[in-house]
């Protein structure tokens, strides 16, 4: 089932009116609490392809791409847990909790982020460092956790629960090759770095290794409302970045950081939305 698009009317329409449908088709989705989003910077990507399936590629059998997973979750486990913040060695109770710490500092993972927020995913779709139209992802979550509740007895599921449940390499390398069928889930970390908790983040999981997210939450949530695609157009990129720089949602409170402090500087000149608080003009009066 293809998911379904959603888009602005952009022919004879101001920038400011493209932004405004736009808000609308949001506001509407979120409005009834039951979405989460992904944003990407181009609507090109025709895939929601987690980061391992990337470094894996095409070519290795069923089992290889299980022991390089579960040798990189290992190798992470050992060398991190050193260098982590006490708060956060809680993740390596469950792996599928450290998972979500490998995916926060760059290594690969058969997990997908995703936002409660909408505007959160508008941040991300509008960088305008890819002049494409960008697209909002979203599907309906309420529905993904029913029918996963409905078929929770069944054998196939339970395979699919011994991989969320795992709390060793082992106990995860079992589960994952098993291959326990086109199953996708949604879950929270039990515990929030301040980045995610900023980003308002949750995550898929598939328990099949090479399935991209789209394909297995379109075979879960069949209906035309379940899966959807809003478009942003590219024209509007830079103007939706002000509009939400006006809403705090930036670079400053999304990546609570130096680095997004940086982050913010960058973006505020790119989007002339910088304030100087009077002291510029107070030095120019002085110069003159």
């Amino acid at each position: 089932m293809a998911w379904t698009q959603l888009q602005p009317q952009v022919e004879n329409e101001s920038t400011e009116g493209i932004l405004d449908q736009l808000f609308e088709i949001l506001n509407r989705i979120s409005g009834t609490r039951r979405y989460v989003f992904r944003g990407h910077a181009s609507a090109l990507w025709p895939h929601l392809v987690p980061s391992i399936h990337r470094a894996l590629g095409p070519d290795k059998s069923l089992t290889q791409r299980v022991r390089i997973e579960a040798a990189g979750i290992r190798t992470f486990r050992r060398h991190a847990r050193s260098m982590l913040q006490a708060s956060e060695l809680a993740y390596f109770d469950k792996i599928l909790d450290g998972l979500t710490l490998m995916q926060h500092y760059g290594a690969p993972t058969r997990l997908l982020d995703w936002t409660l927020s909408p505007w959160v995913a508008c941040y991300f779709a509008s960088d305008s460092g890819h002049d494409e139209d960008g697209v909002i992802w979203a599907f309906n979550h309420d529905k993904l956790n029913t029918k996963n509740h409905e078929q929770s007895e069944s054998r196939e599921f339970k395979r699919f629960r011994k991989l969320e449940d795992s709390s060793t390499v082992e106990a995860w390398a079992a589960a994952a090759a098993e291959q326990a069928g086109s199953y996708i889930s949604i879950f929270r970390y039990q515990y929030a770095n301040p980045q995610m908790g900023a980003q308002q983040s949750l995550f898929t999981v598939t328990g099949e290794l090479g399935e991209n997210h789209d394909e297995a939450l379109a075979k879960s949530l069949p209906g035309a409302e379940d899966t959807l695609r809003v478009m942003v157009p590219r024209s509007c990129k830079k103007d939706l970045r002000r509009r939400l720089l006006q809403m705090n949602v930036c670079a400053l409170s999304l990546f609570p950081s130096i680095n997004g402090v940086g982050l913010h500087v960058t973006e505020a000149i790119q989007c002339n939305f910088l304030s100087d608080e009077g002291l510029l003009l107070a030095l120019m009066d002085k110069l003159r």
